[in-house]
């Protein structure tokens, strides 16, 4: 019992120190050992360290710009529902950056993320900014088009990396039929 104990406290304090220890290498830009300690911590289930160990390969601290490997540690994040990690994707798909360039989807993302009030604040600051640059590089036509499409759809879509994704299946209530718009908050028009 002694020992099961010992455990129980030992873990959540090495994590702890595992965590002190890599924000430390990361403030003091030690980027090769800071990655070591997030890796140890998203091994065990951190979402925010892998959130970190994409972020890292996204802007090039480890070397060359890695969007793939920001892609891998954002998408592990995210099946684990990290929001900051989906809003990151979003990112990758408008940019065109490790993925084809999807601005409908990466709108779709973004839209989700606020829609749904996934993250903290801080999400959604950061999330709401993205979405706005999004909407600036797309025409109505194309608002409308990425409307169209089912949530389930652009979860396909981020599951498969834009590659033989099935469309709307019937059954799917499309974006733009979901209950969170306002009533006329939307124009009234058919998806082809």
């Amino acid at each position: 019992m002694k020992i099961l104990l010992f455990i129980f406290f030992l873990f959540p304090s090495l994590a702890i120190a595992g965590k002190t220890e890599a924000i430390s290498y990361l403030k003091t830009g030690q980027y090769e050992k800071a990655v070591k300690e997030f890796e140890i911590l998203a091994s065990g289930g951190d979402t925010k360290a892998m959130v970190t160990v994409g972020e890292l390969h996204y802007s090039g601290k480890l070397g060359s710009n890695d969007y793939e490997q920001a892609h891998a540690w954002w998408y592990q994040a995210y099946k684990a529902g990290n929001a900051d990690a989906l809003s990151n994707i979003g990112v990758l798909y408008r940019d065109g950056k490790g993925v084809e360039q999807n601005l409908e989807v990466a709108y779709n993302i973004f839209l989700i993320v606020h829609m749904r009030g996934l993250g903290g604040q801080n999400t959604q600051i950061r999330n709401n900014g993205n979405l706005r640059k999004t909407i600036a590089r797309l025409d109505q036509e194309r608002v409308k088009k990425a409307l169209c499409y089912s949530e389930e759809y652009v979860y396909r879509y981020i599951d498969s990396k834009g590659k033989s994704v099935e469309p709307t299946k019937q059954g799917e209530i499309r974006i733009k039929n979901k209950s969170w718009w306002l009533e006329d908050e939307l124009p009234n028009y058919e998806c082809t």
